[in-house]
């Protein structure tokens, strides 16, 4: 609700806090800035009113301290970081160290881990005052009692509003330097991924349910998943054509992904992959091609552009829900035992044949659009069947030695 004085508008951020935003435009002036209370509102309006009318007054930075009701600046606290980090990337002007706008997702998750972790604990705590092992204690008070991954989390969260006040000169040096987060139970557990029998039980069993109903997605995402490792929400913002799914070139262009939230108009918006890395061109498989084409031709012949998986009305498809029912599905009707995979996890298995196929990790890393470090800590493990025959292996290598030094 506005309050009653010209250019303050009254708000209510993302803690429930209220707050006050003050807002000038006029002759090429432009102020503005957010105070905790309305008379710092006030004071903060009428100092910037006497600037814009002083025509040779320097131009106001970019972000102007809040000052009390005596005009004395107020420290920046941990809270008003976080609050300028969170407001910045959803207005883009704060962004990652490449220079890319946070996608939404990744917003939210900050906001979250900030709003729940940090601010309860240090958010009334001047940015300036803060050492590392005020950083260390909060990042051990919240393994303590929450999980390790909480206490990662926070840390992550609170670096990046910080690395801010080092740019912006309220801090020479972050506290969150050479932190020690506690080891997570699941840090050194690999990735989940499907053999090769049970990922040909959950195809088939996906396309049987396909031939049950009129355009059903189940059949012809699995396949694209298992296919090109392409993630969910990758999927759900493929256009047929050259500039997506292209199957005359026999590829995939990904350029942008699906985000997993609404927004108010009920849509889930498209955003840029996340880095350079994500744009990336992926080849099919050649037996997807005509199971594809079969999907497209069964959807109603779609122009190109349109979305390749959509929802029997051809609207966009809820990302959280009809894809892992779907999955869940196939694996039950496919009988296999145990909890069923998470959509993920048929990214992990593309990945894993490819590398057990002998793509090197550097090939494997580009089709992901992942950096090979990564490839390598999360998939660097061995099908069974590659452990079992080891030692036939072995004995293999060591035959055609002997047989080579003979002749």
């Amino acid at each position: 609700m506005a309050v009653k004085l010209p250019n303050i508008t009254k708000r209510i951020d993302a803690t429930g806090r209220t707050r006050f935003r003050v807002q000038i435009r006029r002759s090429g002036y432009c102020f503005t800035e957010t105070y905790a209370t309305l008379a710092e509102a006030i004071a903060g309006r009428d100092a910037a009113l006497a600037r814009s009318d002083d025509s040779e007054a320097p131009a106001p930075p970019l972000a102007v301290k809040p000052t009390t009701a005596g005009g004395v600046r107020r420290a920046t606290t941990v809270f008003d970081a976080s609050d300028r980090l969170i407001r910045g990337m959803a207005q883009g002007s704060a962004r990652t160290k490449t220079g890319q706008p946070y996608k939404p997702s990744v917003i939210r998750k900050y906001e979250l881990a900030l709003r729940t972790l940090v601010l309860p604990r240090i958010g009334a705590v001047p940015v300036a005052t803060l050492t590392r092992g005020d950083v260390q204690r909060l990042v051990d008070d919240i393994a303590a009692a929450t999980t390790p991954e909480h206490a990662h989390k926070a840390l992550t969260s609170l670096r990046v509003a910080l690395r801010d006040c080092e740019r912006y000169g309220e801090i020479e040096l972050s506290p969150c330097v050479q932190i020690r987060t506690p080891a997570s139970a699941h840090s050194e557990r690999d990735a989940r991924f499907l053999n090769p029998a049970e990922a040909d039980k959950v195809l088939a069993a996906a396309e049987s349910e396909d031939r049950c109903r009129e355009r059903s997605f189940c059949g012809p995402m699995i396949r694209l998943a298992l296919g090109t490792g392409l993630r969910l929400g990758e999927q759900l913002a493929l256009p047929w054509g050259a500039l997506g799914l292209d199957l005359d070139a026999g590829h995939v262009r990904v350029t942008r992904n699906a985000d997993t939230v609404a927004n108010e108009s009920g849509v889930y918006a498209f955003v840029a992959p996340k880095s350079k890395r994500g744009y990336r061109t992926v080849p099919l498989p050649e037996e997807d091609i005509s199971a594809l084409l079969r999907h497209r031709l069964a959807s109603g012949r779609p122009k190109d552009g349109s979305l390749v998986f959509t929802s029997q009305d051809g609207s966009q498809i809820d990302p959280k829900n009809p894809p892992r029912r779907a999955l869940n599905r196939a694996w039950r009707d496919a009988g296999l035992e145990g909890d069923p995979p998470r959509w993920h996890d048929l990214r992990h298995t593309y990945a894993t044949f490819q590398l057990a196929s002998g793509l090197n990790d550097y090939a494997v890393a580009a089709l992901l659009g992942d950096t090979v470090e990564m490839v390598r800590r999360r998939y660097g493990h061995a099908l069974p069947g590659d452990v079992a025959s080891a030692g036939a292996r072995l004995s293999a290598f060591r035959t055609a030695q002997r047989t080579a030094l003979q002749v």
